[in-house]
């Protein structure tokens, strides 16, 4: 279904994030002090409420070539900043997800993806490079690969939920050790497919949780997401999707390990209607640590993207086959 055929599914999106504005602004009595625990393995494990963490308004940003954005981070309440200590991702998780339903902070945020718009570019005012790109007798493309798997050129986002301090015992803080749960509302007027640009507004909405620790000697990070994205474009089918991703960077571990210094990243669409599945995307990268590596790191990142042809219809459904795309993204991770 389109927004457009079914004005119903739009107001009740609109209902919804009017009702997470209202709690978000009238409701803050979840954020109570929670009391500290200690797990079996006597790894110390608390959630507590640090008075010089008090909420402010923050503007975060993030420089990346295939995922740039800047933010404006408004709190919602005059509660602090709960942080939490712990060593275990599971229990980091759990903290997250507690009270994570009546939202404390907002996030305005606005992003665009340089590699795929260059892609888009590059086809349409550059075609006779882009196709210097095509391996010979094959369907391979270097420059598709390189900037395939966002449908979108940019969007801007809301987001509505909560932030925590990640601190691992024993070890100070250092960059931007945070976590996120909650709801993002996001919407952008064009759409990708096989890197060209075509008119539509879209709207996103999911539930997320994602983190992110920068320590002195170990990177991670994680995400989990779920949600529903709707087209004004008939063309292009609206769908639910789930989505994990998962990088992790250690200058200790074997540079040949093949789970450590890595990172993976898996999206699955269905289609709302008939949840069909149309779209799969697999991602796994390799980070190398150098003596520098807490300046930079080279990373590579190979994978595919499946699609089916009911991704799309009418006259962007061109091809009755699925179409499977190669990805291989060579970078450098400051």
């Amino acid at each position: 279904m389109s927004l457009g055929r079914n004005k119903s599914s739009a107001y009740l999106l609109c209902a919804t994030f009017l009702w997470l504005i209202s709690s978000a602004l009238f409701s803050a009595s979840w954020a109570e002090e929670i009391t500290p625990k200690v797990d079996a393995s006597n790894d110390f494990v608390s959630t507590e409420i640090v008075p010089e963490e008090i909420s402010h308004v923050e503007v975060a940003w993030e420089l990346d070539a295939y995922y740039t954005d800047v933010g404006l981070n408004i709190p919602l309440t005059d509660k602090p900043i709960p942080t939490i200590r712990s060593n275990k991702e599971s229990v980091i998780l759990e903290q997250l997800i507690e009270g994570s339903f009546t939202p404390r902070f907002m996030l305005i945020e606005a992003s665009i993806y340089p590699m795929p718009i260059l892609g888009t570019y590059l086809k349409s005012n550059q075609p006779q490079l882009y196709q210097n790109g095509q391996v010979a007798n094959t369907n391979l493309n270097i420059i598709e690969s390189a900037t395939a798997g966002f449908q979108e050129p940019w969007a801007v986002s809301l987001f509505l939920g909560n932030i925590a301090k990640l601190v691992r015992p024993g070890d100070p803080r250092i960059g931007s050790n945070i976590g996120y749960t909650g709801y993002l509302f996001s919407g952008g007027q064009q759409h990708i497919k096989n890197n060209v640009l075509i008119d539509d507004s879209w709207f996103e909405l999911e539930w997320k949780i994602k983190g992110k620790l920068d320590y002195a000697n170990e990177k991670l990070g994680w995400s989990f997401r779920a949600g529903a994205k709707y087209h004004q474009n008939p063309g292009i089918s609206d769908v639910v999707y789930v989505s994990l991703f998962r990088s992790s960077l250690n200058a200790q571990w074997p540079i040949l390990s093949w789970l450590n210094n890595s990172s993976f990243n898996i999206k699955t669409h269905f289609t709302q209607d008939t949840l069909k599945f149309v779209r799969q995307e697999i991602i796994i990268g390799k980070k190398v640590p150098t003596w520098s590596w807490n300046r930079f790191t080279p990373t590579v990142e190979t994978g595919l993207i499946w699609s089916s042809p009911d991704e799309y219809r009418d006259l962007l459904r061109d091809s009755p086959n699925a179409m499977l795309t190669f990805i291989f993204r060579p970078s450098i991770e400051f």
